[in-house]
């Protein structure tokens, strides 16, 4: 994940003598503009009592003492308070209860989820004992994130990440599912929420949420292919066919394209269509011709099938790009063994045994 800042608009705290306020409200508004907190905290809370319908103060509790604090229980709890008196009522500079609450939340979450994201990427990008105590201070701010403000789905998303590269897969699927709770229209939620799903190995579990990102982003080719390796994983061979195939006329990464094709490849070996799978062998390699391994692969994959004049042509070919692995001639000499031919494939296996 990129490390991604936010920066939202906040309205300014400035205060407008109107009307009669409390002798406690404006002792309170006296030590704000000192900056005393202690002792504005002490009097705001005097004037909770004294004026226990005015959203105004439990409003500034919140943002001035607790949110600066860093107490994001109480912070939440005097908002909310805030809120149930009348969300409508102009305050302080004439805006309504909602606005201010609504900013304040948003600027101390951008500051919390910005730290997540710097936090995860150190982790990212760390070494040794580092690397954990980045992820451990990732998940922490992150925590506080959805304190802040739970209607933030993006909190619960690099959390649930965060959750499951530490190895609490109980936490990672709770979390990430509660990210597409909040956010179900969300590509990112649906793909975190189905990758996760998918590695704690519900498998089932991940499908919808794959279908979810797929249909808000048709052309995502990382949910495409995901969804074709569920399916695959799951032996449901024909839907697999079908979302590989999609996946691959999405995508435009040549190497990717290329281990699309190679899978798919492998497929059409599950339902014996031979001839569509050495297609799309041929152009994974096309697409991609210094994957020796992916070449193994489609040797292996024909002897494997007792395919053994198209897996000679592979081992051939390897051969021919890796002359000094011993392994493809060992693997030649097995399919002309198994073809009759006994002297060719001594003559192989001997070449192999001698660059042991």
């Amino acid at each position: 994940m990129k490390r991604r800042l936010v920066f939202v608009p906040i309205l300014l705290l400035t205060f407008v003598w109107i009307g009669c306020a409390s002798e406690e409200l404006t002792s309170a508004k006296l030590y704000i503009q000192q900056e005393n907190w202690e002792k504005a905290e002490e009097f705001l809370v005097k004037a909770l009592d004294a004026e226990p319908n005015n959203p105004e103060i439990p409003y500034m509790l919140g943002d001035l003492i607790y949110g600066k604090r860093g107490d994001w229980d109480k912070m939440s709890e005097m908002f909310d308070r805030a809120m149930s008196l009348d969300p409508e009522k102009p305050i302080l500079q004439g805006a309504p209860v909602k606005e201010y609450v609504s900013n304040s939340r948003q600027k101390y979450w951008v500051k919390q989820y910005n730290a997540g994201v710097k936090y995860f990427n150190d982790y990212r990008n760390a070494d040794g004992d580092a690397k954990e105590e980045f992820l451990t201070k990732a998940i922490g701010v992150l925590n506080d994130a959805v304190k802040i403000d739970p209607d933030e789905g993006k909190s619960f998303t690099l959390l649930a990440t965060c959750y499951y590269q530490a190895g609490d897969q109980e936490n990672a699927r709770k979390i990430a599912v509660e990210g597409v709770d909040r956010m179900p229209e969300d590509v990112q939620a649906n793909l975190t929420a189905g990758q996760i799903l998918n590695n704690i190995d519900d498998k089932e579990g991940s499908i919808p949420y794959f279908r979810k990102a797929i249909e808000l982003d048709p052309a995502n080719s990382s949910a495409i292919r995901s969804l074709a390796q569920v399916y695959y994983d799951l032996n449901d061979v024909e839907n697999s066919i079908e979302t590989y195939e999609k996946a691959i006329a999405k995508e435009s990464d040549r190497k990717i394209k290329a281990d699309l094709y190679f899978n798919l490849g492998v497929l059409y070996m599950k339902v014996e269509d031979f001839t569509s799978a050495e297609d799309n062998f041929n152009l994974a390699y096309d697409m991609n011709p210094d994957d020796v391994e992916a070449l193994v692969g489609m040797a292996q994959t024909f002897e494997g099938a007792g395919k053994w004049s198209r897996a000679a042509k592979y081992y051939k070919e390897l051969i021919f790009i890796d002359p000094d692995n011993p392994n493809h001639y060992k693997g030649m000499a097995r399919v002309l063994l198994k073809q009759g031919k006994a002297e060719e494939a001594t003559h192989y296996y001997q070449k192999g045994k001698a660059l042991e």
